[in-house]
């Protein structure tokens, strides 16, 4: 049938079967451009927003988290208050952004309604305290002069009688018990001041035993009520006892709701970590989809351009010559041009003939194929919108380790601060005596207690320089770091909280490893920490650091005769947030941000641990090269 055709029969039969391929090519693009529009629609439109949201609620979650402590440790009422105001306008954010998640519903709701309650009463047990130190201070100022005066009126009765030995003795008493109220201020718990107050009840009794020792007129009825009252002021019944107590109560209440507000707060975090996981995985399952059917559609697309291109060149060689081949191979230098991915090339028609129909549907097609390249590179600016948000994680777990670092800080901060109350107390001792000393003229003396006081000083300044340079940030680099100085200095930051245990070290003076100083300290002091819990009920408690080599490798290990680990947990001791401890006594984050320190350094930790024989800790690090020895950190 197609013999008995003329030439514009077939040609118009070759024509009308490349334009239907073109027609098939580009509707196979419009719905392939159709598809990625509703897909990138609905991906910004859910998960990207859904993904920015719980970005945002993570930065809020960190500015709740630093502004808590600082209802407690404000220095001022007025720091305070701007505290709690800032604190409120992050709860009203984490509230707002809530609800824009999908699936926020009572839980968020009640959770947030908890951190609230738990902040306002933390703020009015703080208000509390303060007032009640304020009043404990008042009272302190009344003691001093009452005491003064009654010690300046004794001695002069002392004068008059300079044989009687009850006197001195009676002065000294009365000394020491005004030295002993004056400390009621520095007492951090209830069984401190229940012995001080068991010290001044006994100086009470042994005053006034020496006074019923004395002669009937021995006191004035005015020198008798002024010691009556300086008794009372250091009994139980005066107001000094009464405010300590009141004051250690909302400490220990600011102590629970300061954990109250921190569990809800990691509960808050742990769900937001969720929800983000929960739409990476969205976003990857939706960029494969598209990325799938992108690349079937082009196949097929450039399948169709292909055989078109063959028919028309067909065509041109067997029955066009002149006008129509001319033209078409135009065309076909357009579609090839297009293909190679010159897109903007420029195609002109000529005519109104099938040649002419052939160029349009070109055109139609380019212009589908530009549109499909501008949603390309719409899709490539999404993806990085999407790195651009995991190296935001990224530096949230590089904060978390630093919170990490000062939530190891907080656990010693009871050992540390009794370090460093004993030194001071010390001083206070020495100041007085040194007082004493340059009233009776005696400045040799005097001299002495002040080199002592200046020995404890540079006991308590060491102690704080080990505090500063452990909470610092630390750099991400590696680099040769000398072994020796880092456990020494790890071992001093814990040696408060050992207490009379002995750590025995056994490390070679100059050995090198590649790490980053303050980060493999961090690993120590959570290492060493566990190690002094796990010994904590033993009669004699044991622990040792030794150090190895063997091939081009550095092994820590710690090994302690504590509690142990049990098999079926040791699996689990590296999970964020798991921990056997009390909640006071640890979040469960230590071993799991050192595991990632020790991953940062291509390193390793191993545990090996038996019940009730001990556990061993093995922190295996790279030997640093000699020739970046110069270069080290020490």
């Amino acid at each position: 049938m197609i013999r008995h055709l003329g030439i514009g029969g077939r040609l118009a039969l070759a024509f009308a079967l490349i334009a239907a391929m073109s027609l098939l090519a580009a509707g196979l693009a419009r719905q392939t451009s159709s598809t990625l529009e509703k897909q990138l629609d609905d991906l910004r439109g859910s998960d990207i927003s859904v993904l920015a949201t719980a970005a945002l609620l993570n930065d809020t979650n960190r500015r709740v988290v630093a502004s808590v402590p600082r209802i407690v440790t404000a220095e001022s009422a007025y720091n305070r208050r701007e505290a709690r105001l800032q604190l409120d306008q992050a709860l009203q954010d984490m509230k707002r952004l809530m609800q824009d998640l999908p699936d926020y519903d009572n839980y968020f709701r009640d959770i947030s309604s908890q951190i609230s309650n738990s902040v306002g009463l933390l703020y009015l047990a703080v208000e509390h305290r303060e007032k009640l130190v304020w009043q404990g201070y008042g009272e302190r100022q009344l003691l001093f002069p009452l005491y003064q005066g009654l010690i300046r009126q004794l001695e002069h009765r002392q004068t008059l009688n300079p044989g009687n030995r009850i006197w001195p003795a009676l002065l000294r008493r009365i000394e020491y018990l005004a030295g002993l109220a004056e400390k009621i201020a520095n007492d951090s718990s209830f069984n401190e001041l229940d012995y001080t107050f068991l010290r001044l009840e006994s100086l009470s009794d042994d005053i006034r035993a020496l006074l019923k020792r004395l002669p009937n007129n021995a006191l004035t009825f005015q020198q008798q009520q002024q010691l009556d009252h300086l008794l009372m002021m250091a009994s139980r019944q005066g107001e000094l006892f009464r405010i300590k107590n009141d004051e250690l109560d909302f400490r220990y209440q600011e102590s629970y709701l300061m954990r109250v507000s921190q569990d809800h707060i990691r509960q808050l975090a742990i769900q937001i970590g969720h929800y983000t996981l929960q739409v990476n995985d969205n976003i990857d399952e939706e960029i494969e989809k598209v990325s799938a059917a992108l690349e079937r559609n082009s196949r097929l697309a450039l399948t169709l351009s292909l055989i078109s291109l063959f028919v028309a060149a067909g065509v041109s060689w067997w029955y066009v010559r002149q006008n129509v081949l001319g033209r078409i191979r135009y065309l076909q230098s357009c579609m090839r041009a297009i293909a190679a991915g010159e897109l903007a090339t420029e195609v002109s028609i000529r005519g109104r003939d099938e040649v002419a129909t052939m160029g349009r549907d070109l055109q139609h097609f380019q212009q589908t194929a530009l549109k499909e390249a501008r949603i390309q590179r719409q899709l490539q600016s999404e993806i990085q919108e999407r790195l651009m948000a995991e190296r935001q994680l990224r530096k949230t777990q590089e904060e978390l380790i630093q919170a990490g670092k000062l939530a190891a800080l907080g656990q010693l901060s009871v050992a540390i601060t009794h370090e460093i109350n004993q030194p001071l107390t010390a001083i206070s001792s020495h100041l007085h005596t040194a007082g004493r000393w340059l009233d009776n003229d005696r400045p040799d003396r005097a001299r002495n207690s002040l080199d002592k006081i200046k020995i404890l000083l540079e006991k308590t300044a060491g102690i704080t320089r080990h505090l500063r340079g452990f909470a610092r940030k630390s750099d991400s680099d590696n680099s040769a770091v000398r072994l020796l100085p880092v456990i020494n200095a790890a071992i001093e930051l814990v040696s408060p909280k050992a207490g009379f245990v002995n750590i025995a070290r056994n490390c070679p003076e100059h050995l090198y490893v590649m790490a980053e100083p303050i980060r493999l300290e961090q690993v120590l002091v959570n290492v060493l920490s566990n190690a002094l819990d796990a010994v904590s009920g033993r009669e004699m408690p044991r622990i040792r650091l030794d150090v190895s080599q063997h091939a081009g490798l550095v092994d820590i290990a710690v090994t302690d005769n504590g509690c142990g680990i049990a098999p079926e947990l040791i699996g689990q001791i590296f999970d964020p947030y798991y921990t056997d401890k009390a909640p006071e006594a640890g979040l469960g984050l230590g071993l799991a941000i050192s595991y990632n320190i020790m991953q940062d350094f291509n390193g390793q930790i191993l545990v090996h641990s038996e019940p009730e024989q001990g556990s061993c800790f093995t922190l295996q690090l790279h030997n640093a090269p000699e020739e970046w020895h110069a270069d080290s950190a020490d």
